[in-house]
């Protein structure tokens, strides 16, 4: 086979794109599809979470439309879809599966060859180039659709789950997380945590489920794209202009935990990868510096990492290390004797 170039890869992962059902077939994955991705269990590192990985049908997908949220795969890998058929069969063989291994599987699934994929023109442009492109634009907004209060008068709030799970009832007053006890809705028998943009707008919301039953565990409403948004920078946001400083943690029951420990200027950004939308967010926040808390363990250091390549020389960065798994597992004490008094003079 002869070398491959940049256009016939972006022009096989359009492609692709275009039979993405039958792509996932092929491959052996179970997904669940919603109006603008496919969602499944990251068939890359393995694991069993539902939503941990997510295809993207809708944007610009020349420039990539695959995440992992857990172990952000995609940064070995590249973001386009010869990227993920890469990943795929990287974790089937045990090792790194050649780019040639996975032109063969692309080219034969297509029933093609690269001599009739023709061209497709790739602007090249380096890593400085590309954050000036980033921090150039704005994130996707849409038109308010429901109203806060609305929400409001949906859900029974404080959510009993999350009090029996240790959090203050006025944190979840704050969030405005409770539960859906009317019938024959989407969310109806979950514990509703509501989305909001940085301007206090609704944007989507996340259901856990009560019951074991119940399934799946985690439902999203139609549409939300969690990329999109940091969680909580609607609360957060005077905190992280006043100070500078943005704390990063991955899900909705850490920023919780943050808070009830006095951390008011922390954000979620819905796993443990930083999209495109979520660095403009801070960018735009006025961070100067960000403390990233993603969970102590080997993802959680990957997540990390992927942070600060991404950010680049853009903000400060400050690790701190902590002895649960996650901070959402500590107690309000454990944070502030292990996390704030490593970072004395930062947060303030």
């Amino acid at each position: 086979m002869k070398l491959l170039e940049s256009k016939q890869i972006s022009k096989m992962s359009r492609q692709l794109l275009e039979k993405l059902p039958a792509l996932l077939g092929s491959l052996g994955i179970e997904y669940v599809e919603y109006p603008n991705r496919y969602a499944f269990p990251c068939p890359v590192h393995g694991g069993d979470n539902p939503e941990a990985c997510t295809i993207f049908t809708d944007g610009d997908t020349s420039k990539g439309n695959w995440n992992c949220w857990t172990q952000a795969c995609e940064d070995e890998f590249t973001k386009n879809l010869f990227g993920f058929v890469r990943g795929v069969l990287s974790h089937r063989k045990g090792e790194k599966a050649s780019m040639f291994e996975a032109a063969n599987f692309c080219l034969k699934f297509l029933d093609t060859d690269l001599g009739e994929l023709g061209t497709y023109e790739v602007d090249e442009v380096n890593k400085e180039t590309r954050l000036l492109e980033v921090f150039g634009k704005n994130p996707l907004r849409e038109p308010l659709k429901i109203s806060r209060e609305q929400i409001l008068e949906s859900i029974e709030i404080p959510a009993k789950y999350y009090i029996n799970r240790g959090y203050l009832e006025n944190t979840l007053k704050t969030f405005d997380v409770g539960l859906c006890a009317k019938k024959n809705k989407p969310m109806s028998g979950r514990v509703v945590v509501p989305i909001y943009d940085e301007d206090y707008n609704y944007v989507g919301c996340i259901g856990r489920a009560v019951s074991p039953h119940t399934k799946p565990k985690w439902l999203h409403s139609r549409g939300f794209k969690k990329s999109a948004y940091l969680y909580g920078l609607n609360l957060a946001k005077e905190e992280i202009l006043k100070t500078g400083v943005a704390v990063l943690v991955e899900g909705q029951g850490d920023v919780w935990k943050m808070h009830e420990a006095g951390v008011l200027n922390s954000v979620g950004i819905f796993g443990s990868n930083l999209s495109d939308d979520q660095l403009i967010l801070l960018e735009k926040s006025g961070a100067l510096s960000l403390v990233i808390l993603t969970d102590a363990d080997e993802a959680g250091e990957k997540a990390a990492d992927q942070i600060i390549r991404k950010g680049s020389r853009r903000f400060n960065y400050y690790r701190p290390q902590f002895s649960k798994k996650d901070v959402g597992e500590m107690t309000t004490e454990q944070i502030k004797e292990e996390i704030i008094n490593q970072l004395e003079g930062v947060l303030s």
